[in-house]
Formats: structure tokens, sequence, C-alpha cells
């Protein structure tokens, strides 16, 4: 692993940081709820439970001068998905040089 961080780092000590875009994707499930409140002594809590069976992603690139790219959806990322963030919104955003920065973890 030594030894891949260091092959890593060579590649790209010598990028210049504006040309760096990082891009990075989350989900968020909103259908979660508390599983405690509290309430006043004798009191009964009242609350809404929101229904969102639905996970939604989202997904963006970034570089130090701006947001380049952001989109979001219902759902998982799926392969069609990435792929149409990257050809319709990424791409035409990039310049020559550009390095985009994917983390796998």
């Amino acid at each position: 692993m030594r030894e891949l961080r260091l092959d890593y780092w060579h590649q790209v000590k010598n990028v210049a940081l504006n040309d760096l875009v990082f891009l990075e994707e989350m989900g968020v499930l909103l259908g979660l709820t508390r599983s405690s409140a509290r309430s006043h002594h004798g009191t009964r809590v009242y609350d809404f439970q929101p229904f969102y069976p639905e996970q939604v992603t989202v997904i963006g690139a970034i570089s130090c001068q701006k947001v380049l790219a952001v989109m979001t959806l219902n759902g998982s990322m799926k392969r069609a998905a990435f792929q149409v963030f990257i050809e319709k919104l990424l791409l035409p955003q990039l310049w020559a040089g550009a390095v985009v920065v994917i983390p796998i973890s």
C-alpha cells in the first residue's frame, strides 16, 4: 500500500491546484424520524412522521474556484445516472489539463 501511495504522489505532485476537480457523491434518507422525544412532565409528545420511502442521491464536482456540476436523483446512484452526470454535466465544464479526483472507499 505504501508503494501505491508513493506512486500516486509522484503522478500528482506536479498538477496545479487550480486544475484539480473533486467529485463526491452522498445519499440522504428523508424518512428518518427520531426514536425519542421530550415533553413536559405528564404530557405526551406528538410529532409528524414524514413518508419518504426513497433515498435521494446527490453527486457533485468542485474546483478551487467554483462548483462545476451538481445532480440529484431519487434512489441510489446507478451506472446510467453516473454516465449522464459525467457526459452531460461534468465534461462540458472541464478544461484542458483538468484532473478529476474521485475518492474510492
